[in-house]
């Protein structure tokens, strides 16, 4: 039982592979936040030992397209890191919106059409492989 418990350990260690991380480079999405109307924003907390800062806003852009900004954004590093928005920060009910472009600098992420957000209350920075949430923001 022990030898298959290490066994389980030493694979589970394995998977985390270095090219799996997210990227580190600093990202500078170009967002004109004077067109767009800010519907809600929170700001980035931490979580299960994670660090994560910096502010969650999501915008209404003029042709009526809704994204979700990172702002001024700070990760730590993970696998295959997304942006969720979810109702919970167990993720029970989420939208993915994508890979996390990089740990750090400011990110734009398109909102599908037709997502209602006022059933989503939080984004998050979710580690998709293992199910552990890294950050969480509050936006209502």
């Amino acid at each position: 039982m022990i030898r298959l418990l290490a066994i389980s350990v030493i694979l589970l260690l394995a998977s985390c592979q270095p090219e799996d991380a997210t990227p580190t480079g600093p990202v500078n999405d170009m967002f004109d936040a004077s067109t767009a109307t800010l519907l809600r924003e929170g700001m980035w907390m931490g979580a299960n030992n994670y660090s994560v800062a910096g502010s969650a806003k999501l915008y209404q852009q003029s042709d009526g397209t809704r994204v979700l900004v990172l702002d001024m954004f700070t990760s730590s590093n993970g696998p295959d890191l997304r942006v969720y928005l979810s109702t919970d920060v167990a993720a029970s009910s989420f939208v993915n919106l994508g890979k996390l472009k990089s740990t750090n600098g400011q990110q734009v992420y398109t909102i599908p059409a037709g997502t209602d957000l006022n059933q989503f209350r939080f984004a998050l920075i979710w580690c998709q492989q293992f199910s552990v949430l890294f950050g969480k923001a509050d936006t209502q």
